[in-house]
Formats: C-alpha cells, structure tokens, sequence
C-alpha cells in the first residue's frame, strides 16, 4: 500500500465516522430493539458485502465510506514540483499494478530465451542458425536474441522488478507488523448494522455473559479484547493475521527467487565444450569453447577438473514410421576431480548430469567428426587427426572446415559436408537418410592460398575464409577427369593438382557437446520456491474476519446480547461462526422471554439490511 493511499483511506475512515455520528443521533428514537429467539433458533442472515481487498480500512469504516461526503471536483490539482513528481513515480513504481506488469514483461522477454538458440547454452546451434539464416542472424545478434539472459533489456526489466518489490513488500510488512502487534478494533455501537447479525435477551449478569463470550471466543483460536462503552460491555475478537502473512511470504519468496538469479550471475559461470572421442577437456579459460564468467569470477575461482570422453554412443529407430528418431545417449567418460586425483568412469546422459566440485556437466549435444590426413607438396604429413563437423538437418549432414595454414607450398583449405548414411540417386546430388555412420562419405571444396589465419581478426572454426583462396580442380575415383569438388568413402584418398599435396578420409569419430555450469543461487532458488507455495497456500486458504459481542442492559432488567462479525476478505463472511456462537452462548445463558411474548413462544430471526457500503 502507497502512502498516498493510506492517506485517502485515513481521511474517508474519519469522514465516515463523522457521518455516522450524525446518523446514529438521528436515529436514535427510532431503533428498533432487537426480538428475543431461542437457543435452538439463533441464526443470523449471509449477504453479500464488498470485501476492503486487504486495504488497511477497518471493517467498521467499510461499512461507513457510502455516507462519507464525497470531495468536491472542483477543487484544483496543485502542479507538481521535481520533489513531488518523484515521489508520484516512486509510488507507481512500488505499486502492485506495475510490479505485475514487470513480472509480465520479464515473463514475455524471457520468451526469445527459449525459441532462439542462446550461446551460453548451445554456441554449435548460434553457428548453425547463422548458416541457415544469414540475413536474419545478425539482426538478432544486434538485437541480444541470442544472449537474452545476458542482455540490457533484460536486466533494466529484472532490476525494476527487483525495486518494486522491495519499495512494495518493505511497507507492507511494517504494517502487517504492527497489526499483529496491535489490539482488535472495539465494537462498533449498532452492530445490527452488520452484515451478519443475531441477538438474544439474557437474565445473566454482563459479566457471566461476557466471560462466556470470551471464553468461546478464545476456544476458536481468535485473539480478544474487553472494553466497555456508553452502550455497554462488549468483546471485539479477529483472527486470520496469517492471510497476510502468506501474502508477505509469496511476495518474499518472489524476491528470492530474484535474489537467487542475481547471485548466479555474480557468482556462477557457464561454458560449453564440444569433446571428440579419445579427447579430453580441461576446466581453464582456454580450455572453452565458449564461456561466461560471473562478475565476481575469475580464472582462479575454475575447479581444477579434467574429463575425458572415451566413447560415444547413440541409437535411433531404424524402421516404422518414427524411423530416425533417437533413443539413447551414452557418453562414457572419465572424469578426475583434482589433477593428482584418480579417473572415475562416469556415463553422462541426456538430463542426467553429473557433479564435480559442486559443478554441474551436461550433455547437450553431439555429431561427428571425420578423421583426415592430409599430406603437403613435399610429401609431409601436416595435419592427422578428427575434424569437428556441425550437423545442419536430422539425419546429420554435417558441415565444416579443414584448415591446414602449415602445407608447402602453399595453405591448404578444405570446405564442405559429411554424410553419415550416404545414398547417391542418379541425377541428384548423395543425401544422407540417417542419422547413424553406416555409409559415411566426405565431400569437399579444396582450396590453396593465403587462409588469413595470421591477421590478427577470429574467425570460425567451422567455416573457410576464401578470399584470398584459389579453388582447386580435384580428382578421386569417382571423378577422375577432376571437377569442383571431391567425394571420398572411407579409405579412400584424394590427389590435389599441381603437387599440391593429397587429403585421406579415414573414418568417423563422434563427438559430444558437455555445458559446464556453476550456480551458487540454486539453493536460494529452491527454497525460495518451497516459500512460495507455502505463502500461495496461506493467502489462499486463511480468511480474515472479525467477531463482536455486546452486552447492553434493557429497562425491563435483562440483557442484550447481540453477536455480529464483518469479513476483510471477499467471500469470508462468517455466517457460521457468528450463528454458532449466538447458540452456544444462547446455550450456556438463560434466554429471558421478549417484550409482548412473556411465555417466550415466539421465536424470531434478527436480519441486518443489505447494504453496499464503499469498498476500499
């Protein structure tokens, strides 16, 4: 609640006590008392009233605002000076109707996050969505789609949700904190202006009665108060604090969770590498493909972890029509917490991570990876070894790069696709048809030249930079005359022209892709979760309400009891409750006969008028 709200609903609860002292005085002659019932016939009436919706305005005064005068529309909006506009922004800002739309806003930003691929998660996927969409990529880039986590957008939303729940709870629980410190409110003089109301005549003494009323309203877990007043005696009671309660807790929790984030972030890293069988990864800076440090990370703060993939495997449907579809992921590893420690095997799977150091390894992905040797002009091995290859459709057509800067005399370049399950149709160009290696074969574009490796700017891994490359005309034995491109099974060798040197496809190797992630906000995360839904449930469950009962002496020497109650919540009337402890009371006191009915046969139900007073 904003201090400008509370300053209104102050100024309405004493304009409508005003009110209703004037009214009460003229209705003072008019009054009906209220009749006489039995214990076995106390009820009281249900009728629909407007809740305050957790306002801070006493229940008394909801009932008054629809007599408090209303301002006159005429009076001038003085203009706002820069102290003043502030703190008009402040309040909105700290409003529950903006922290909702923030919350909304951070709901909606957050959707880029999972349609686009994000580099921290995947950067083998950022690579392949450039490829297919050249046009569209750098304009996301330019745009954070693809560090949504990461960008400044998304940050300036997390951070005025952040202040706005903070300048919203902060107040509302100082007030809450001094409502459970403080006493119910005394009864209000007419209580058969209530929505729910019922009364009987008693020959005990105000103090039988009273105690009786306490004790019973006690006996319901309320907290009570005595007082007494022109009118007589009376006990105010109230219960349902802990609705708001749970309503701080919820809230609370939600800037946990923000808290949570916040401390991932300064504290946390993520990283992924993408691991060839018989390779292993180390857990330095260099050792990364791609990574992002907290802002209170540093190399010094990485585990000193190693993990080796010693194979991977995976299986696919090889018939019916879900055929090509995977089953399982098996990366079978070893893993060595410190560098003197021992190997551990370890299998890693889809959703199944495992934990070193307290830092979490996932397997994200994989694909394949041909094993080539290419020789130079002078006969010279200059490269041997697996080439990682990025697939780019379901049946794994994989594309890449061999750069070879080293060959004599000169660089040698090598671009193009893998094709795991290759199938060549006449007058068309070989496809795969499944994900699995049963036929692999490798095409490529060779090239010779400069490959700008040493100017000084990155450049891709998995692309070949032909700028300042001659294409070469290439021969193998399915094309021997030469053409653009070569084709190569395994085992097969291919000569380039010129003596230029020679590429040799040597087999497949597989290679799985493992996200390394450290987020010391996970815990708080989690608790803060639990919190939320303890918080949800309190706020949803507990209903506020408030009970009165007066003790008033009649001149015929009897007792008065009138017992009514007033909800603070929307659909808490406590009918039940207010009828319950008129017959228990009705119950442990003796009923004396009405005025007009001394053999106390006539048995009547007291009815309070509906009325639809102003809600807060």
């Amino acid at each position: 609640m904003t201090e400008q709200q509370t300053e209104q609903q102050a100024e309405a609860a004493r304009a409508g006590e005003a009110a209703e002292a004037r009214a009460e005085a003229r209705a003072a002659d008019t009054v009906t008392e209220p009749a006489a019932v039995e214990p076995a016939a106390v009820e009281s009436a249900a009728v629909e009233h407007p809740a305050d919706g957790g306002s801070g305005v006493g229940f008394e005064e909801a009932d008054r605002l629809s007599t408090a005068p209303r301002p006159e529309s005429s009076v001038a909006v003085p203009r706002l000076g820069t102290a003043e506009l502030l703190r008009w922004m402040w309040r909105q800002l700290t409003s529950m109707r903006i922290a909702l739309t923030l919350l909304f806003l951070l709901s909606v930003a957050a959707i880029p996050g999972s349609l686009l691929p994000q580099r921290e998660i995947d950067p083998s996927k950022v690579l392949q969505f450039y490829v297919a969409h050249k046009t569209w990529a750098p304009i996301l880039d330019k745009l954070q789609l693809f560090d949504v986590f990461e960008s400044v957008w998304f940050g300036a939303i997390y951070c005025l949700l952040f202040i706005s729940l903070v300048g919203c709870i902060l107040p509302r629980s100082l007030a809450h904190f001094r409502a459970m410190r403080g006493r119910p409110p005394a009864a209000p003089r007419n209580l058969k202006r209530l929505p729910v109301h019922a009364s009987f005549r008693t020959e005990a003494s105000a103090q039988q009665a009273l105690a009786a009323a306490q004790k019973r309203l006690k006996g319901r877990r309320f907290r009570t108060v005595t007082g007494e007043d022109a009118g007589g005696t009376w006990v105010s009671a109230e219960k349902g604090y802990l609705r708001e309660t749970g309503n701080l807790i919820f809230h609370l929790a939600l800037l946990g969770i923000l808290v949570a984030v916040a401390v991932g972030h300064f504290f946390g890293f993520k990283g992924a590498r993408l691991v060839t069988e018989g390779s292993q990864f180390c857990d330095t800076i260099a050792g990364y493909d791609t990574l992002t440090m907290g802002q209170l990370v540093g190399p010094q703060d990485l585990p000193p972890f190693c993990i080796h993939l010693d194979k991977f495997t995976a299986s696919y449907q090889d018939s019916g029509d879900q055929m090509g579809q995977p089953r399982t992921f098996d990366a079978y590893s070893s893993y060595y917490a410190t560098p003197t420690s021992k190997a551990k095997k370890v299998d890693v799977q889809v959703n199944s991570p495992i934990t070193v150091n307290g830092t979490n390894i996932f397997l994200e992905g994989h694909g394949y990876s041909p094993v080539v040797t290419v020789k130079d002009g002078a006969g010279q091995v200059v490269y041997d070894g697996p080439v990682i290859f990025l697939g780019i459709d379901a049946n794994f057509t994989s594309s890449g790069a061999i750069k070879v800067p080293d060959a004599k005399p000169k660089g040698l370049g090598f671009q193009g696709y893998l094709l795991p399950t290759a199938v060549t149709i006449p007058g068309s160009m070989p496809a795969s048809v499944f994900p699995a290696a049963q036929n692999p074969v490798l095409i490529l574009a060779a090239y010779a030249g400069d490959l700008s490796m040493n100017d000084g700017e990155s450049q891709s891994v998995y692309t070949l930079d032909t700028s300042k490359l001659t294409r070469l005309q290439v021969k193998d034995k399915t094309n021997p005359a030469g053409g653009n491109a070569l084709m190569l099974s395994v085992g097969q060798t291919a000569t380039l022209p010129n003596g230029l040197g020679s590429i040799t496809f040597d087999g497949v190797k597989q290679w799985a892709q493992f996200n390394i992630a450290y987020d010391p906000g996970q815990p708080i995360a989690l608790g803060s979760a639990a919190f939320a839904v303890l918080g949800l449930v309190g706020s949803l469950g507990i209903r506020r309400r408030r009970i009165w009962v007066r003790v008033s002496d009649q001149a015929d020497g009897t007792r008065l009891i009138e017992v009514a109650g007033l909800a603070r919540t929307e659909g808490a009337t406590p009918t039940t409750e207010v009828t319950e402890a008129a017959e228990v009371l009705a119950a442990q006191l003796t009923v004396a006969p009405s005025p007009g009915d001394p053999a106390g046969t006539e048995q009547q139900q007291r009815k309070s008028t509906p009325r639809t007073g102003a809600s807060a």
